[in-house]
């Protein structure tokens, strides 16, 4: 397997074009309307999840067959039918971000291959697991769950929060730092895995009275 770059790409807004009308373009679809996209899907047939998902007016459904046409302003395609040839043709003539459900498709595209990793969320923390085999990816993930859990989405949030004021109170940059590294250390992180946000937030209040 090819080792691949790992990249996050912001796609809030952005026309993103599924093409099948199955379980897994169902799967696609529901994790871009996640990440905010503009989700057009392409295809003959859909399941009646994904026309459930068409009847609250979340994407735009074109019933008809694959054309090139389809995917030419389309920021992120992904090419999830059940016939090979026709998703190996769909990477072909994607130009920009492509997810081929078929192995195939990665010797014969001009765009550029993604694939989609196994995907952890826990407010604004997002971690993503992949490797060679899905299905391990999956455990893999669902282990890392178990780590960092509902609390680390309750401390993003507040963190979030306050380094808005920090910026706004403290002018000296090299003590603005000197902050935002001790709230974020290992021991702040160790307090919030053990006991959880509130003592985790009373050690960042400590941090800032003494700084």
């Amino acid at each position: 397997m090819t080792r691949l770059f790992p990249i996050f790409v912001d796609i809030k807004d952005k026309k993103c074009v599924v093409v099948g009308g199955g379980k897994v373009a169902e799967r696609k679809i529901k994790t871009l309307l996640r990440y905010g996209a503009k989700v057009t899907l392409v295809s003959p047939e859909i399941n009646e999840n994904i026309r459930r998902i068409v009847e609250k007016g979340q994407i735009e459904y074109i019933k008809k067959e694959y054309d090139k046409e389809d995917i030419k302003d389309a920021y992120l395609v992904v090419a999830s039918t059940s016939d090979e040839k026709l998703n190996s043709q769909i990477a072909k003539d994607a130009r920009f971000l492509i997810n081929c459900v078929s192995g195939k498709c990665s010797l014969n595209t001009n765009g550029l291959l993604y694939n989609v990793p196994a995907i952890l969320n826990k407010g604004d923390l997002t971690i993503a697991v992949s490797c060679e085999f899905p299905s391990l990816s999956r455990v893999i993930k669902d282990e890392i769950s178990e780590i960092y859990g509902r609390e680390f989405a309750l401390y993003l949030k507040y963190l979030k929060k306050l380094r808005k004021e920090i910026q706004k109170k403290i002018s000296d940059s090299k003590r603005r730092q000197a902050i935002f590294k001790m709230i974020a250390s290992k021991k702040v992180v160790s307090i919030l895995k053990q006991y959880g946000f509130k003592e985790a937030k009373k050690e960042v209040d400590r941090i800032i009275n003494e700084i």
